[in-house]
């Protein structure tokens, strides 16, 4: 008998945040910015690390990097596909707010 396969969401942060303890595969970032208090306004990167404290994140367990910013007039959706890209520790998450802080992700894996 075979199973059905799926993948796990983190739910949708806006601040720095360890997602997942353990191994897996990394499916895809998705991050939300939104209009607030003027036409262009909330954006932010986040970058995803092999880590489970921030303490340990850096350039050399990176796993996923994604910029969400706002368009010209409203928000912005953006989802980058991470193929697969597998971690052993955990997912420790990092969001530099550029402008804003209303700008959201969430990260699916599995």
């Amino acid at each position: 008998m075979s199973s059905i396969g799926g993948c796990r969401s983190s739910g949708a942060f806006s601040a720095d945040k360890l997602l997942f303890t353990g191994s897996g595969k990394l499916i895809s970032i998705t991050g939300m910015s939104f209009v607030t208090t003027g036409p262009v306004d909330n954006s932010a990167y986040v970058v995803l690390h092999d880590c489970l404290i921030a303490g340990d994140a850096s350039a050399a367990n990176t796993i996923g990097v994604l910029y969400v910013g706002t368009t010209g007039t409203a928000g912005n959706f953006v989802e980058a596909d991470m193929h697969g890209v597998t971690f052993k520790n955990g997912i420790f998450a990092e969001i530099t707010h550029v402008a804003g802080t209303a700008t959201k992700f969430l990260v699916t894996f599995n």
